[in-house]
């Protein structure tokens, strides 16, 4: 600080007085810098600066804008007003241009789910303690629906499970990912917690964890009872990228607290409307009465149901362990319409769909069939069979999973995920990981209790792993979903094994 002010003095002296004036002009200087309340004053003004010039330097509210060829978009910056023009609704950056309504959607098919082995005798059931755990199907093995898989034995730095005769079935399920998650969430208390870790490029479900009042019980993360809450403005945005009515500078005017919700909120009002909020900002702090906008001035019930469906709601998920469909039934009334586009509908998930989810966005749209068995080795440890990675379904454009991720981003930087993340910045292996996600909040009936979602994957360009956590409480506990994610990627980057 001082030597800044000294060589401006230098300067001044030098170059902007006359040789006789010089001892004129000193002495002022010196009065001036002297004075305890310019001194103190500078210093402020140079600590503020200093800080200012900080954050500037990569600041996240401009993640998706820098040049990146997986986010590109077009400079076109809308604004659009309380009462919106038609073409301005035209405008997007994304999504197709020939065909506004394509069809994505892939319907599950009865394909391989992996190769059998060379063996010559396959048994139809495998069973443990006499109780069935495996049945062998001509499209590859299917667990039991009452088998609960526990995680024990580790061989070759993988959970195996001995059945009965001598057979073994190989999890992909990773230990150190495994045990760390129980840990955290056991020691935390929290009266439901539920993971799920999905290897995007093979559909390799890396962690399958769940449970209830300190008790493991991984068959939680099957069922389909869940609101999903605020993870649906997604297929919100999703269906308006695709029918190109947004984009992620799109400015949305509104009026309200950011979580309000109800007709008089996103009724258009020119008056009243004087905040507003970019979609990629809205997306990231879960603002409601937006999306509702959103889906009442350019979307329908049909083409929302349509998005829904191509995101493998109410569709039966084909996969070696039995998934719960995940339902989503879109009103054609105005109200209904709007709420549940904001993700306050009848919509139900699973805690694996959710991760298929943000499996297929990590992986250019396409869901992969998701693999809890590795492999199946026979009572001589030979190879009865083994998974084959295989797309399920494209669930939507690659150009559009790309700006959802980058849109997505927000969540972790300075929205309703951010504190769950913010320690990253002082991990030297985490610091350089950009995280994308969504947060979801709602009360529940079936457990009852209030429901803490986050969905999302990492590192954004390349994503290596892709996660839904969920945390049931009353409302009272300090650790969510989201925290419950952040840990689970901390141990899969911390951790990677050598397989």
């Amino acid at each position: 600080m001082k030597g800044v002010i000294g060589l401006l003095a230098v300067y001044y002296l030098l170059f902007k007085c006359k040789t006789g004036d010089v001892l004129k002009q000193v002495r002022p200087v010196l009065d001036f810098l002297r004075n305890p309340i310019v001194w103190a004053l500078g210093k402020r003004i140079f600590s503020l600066l200093l800080v200012f010039s900080f954050f500037s330097l990569s600041g996240p509210g401009t993640f998706w804008k820098i040049s990146r060829s997986w986010a590109k978009t077009n400079n076109s910056s809308e604004t659009l007003n309380p009462t919106p023009k038609t073409e301005i609704a035209s405008t997007s950056i994304t999504g197709p241009t020939s065909n506004p309504n394509p069809t994505f959607f892939q319907s599950p098919s009865s394909k391989m789910i992996g190769t059998w082995g060379m063996s010559l005798f396959r048994p139809d059931l495998l069973t443990k303690d006499g109780l069935p755990v495996v049945h062998m199907t001509p499209i590859g093995p299917i667990l039991d629906r009452m088998f609960d898989p526990q995680f024990q034995d580790i061989q070759n730095n993988r959970y195996v499970t001995t059945l009965d005769g001598g057979y073994k079935i190989v999890w992909t399920v990773r230990p150190s990912l495994q045990k760390e998650v129980s840990r955290f969430v056991q020691r935390n208390r929290v009266p439901y917690g539920m993971f799920v870790a999905v290897d995007p490029p093979t559909g390799d479900l890396l962690a399958f964890y769940g449970s209830h009042s300190g008790e493991t019980d991984n068959g939680l993360v099957q069922r389909a009872t869940y609101p999903a809450a605020s993870l649906f403005k997604v297929i919100t945005t999703d269906d308006a990228l695709i029918h190109r009515k947004i984009s992620p500078e799109t400015n949305i005017y509104f009026h309200g607290c950011l979580y309000c919700i109800g007709p008089s909120y996103w009724k258009e009002n020119p008056r009243r409307d004087r905040l507003h909020l970019s979609v990629t900002e809205a997306l990231g702090k879960s603002v409601n009465m937006i999306f509702a906008k959103i889906a009442l001035r350019w979307l329908t019930a049909s083409n929302l149901q349509a998005t829904a469906n191509r995101f493998a709601f109410n569709e039966k998920i084909p996969s070696d362990v039995p998934i719960d469909p995940s339902n989503a039934v879109i009103p054609a009334d105005r109200d209904g319409f709007a709420r549940t586009a904001a993700g306050f509908g009848q919509v139900m998930i699973s805690p694996i769909h959710a991760a298929l989810i943000a499996g297929a966005l990590s992986n250019g749209g396409v869901m992969m069939t998701p693999h809890l068995i590795h492999s199946i080795l026979d009572p001589s440890g030979n190879v009865l069979y083994r998974e084959l990675p295989t797309p399920l379904m494209t669930i939507t454009d690659p150009k559009i999973a790309w700006t959802l991720l980058a849109m997505m981003h927000s969540t972790t930087v300075h929205g309703t995920g951010r504190r769950a993340f913010l320690h990253w910045h002082y991990d030297p292996v985490l610091r350089h990981i950009e995280v994308a996600g969504k947060t979801g909040t709602l009360s529940g009936m079936h457990p009852v209790g209030h429901y803490e979602w986050f969905m999302g994957m990492a590192p954004i360009g390349k994503p290596r792993i892709a996660v839904a956590a969920l945390s049931i409480d009353m409302g009272l506990w300090r650790i969510k979903g989201p925290d419950i994610a952040s840990r689970g990627m901390i141990a899969y980057f911390h951790q990677r094994p050598s397989f």
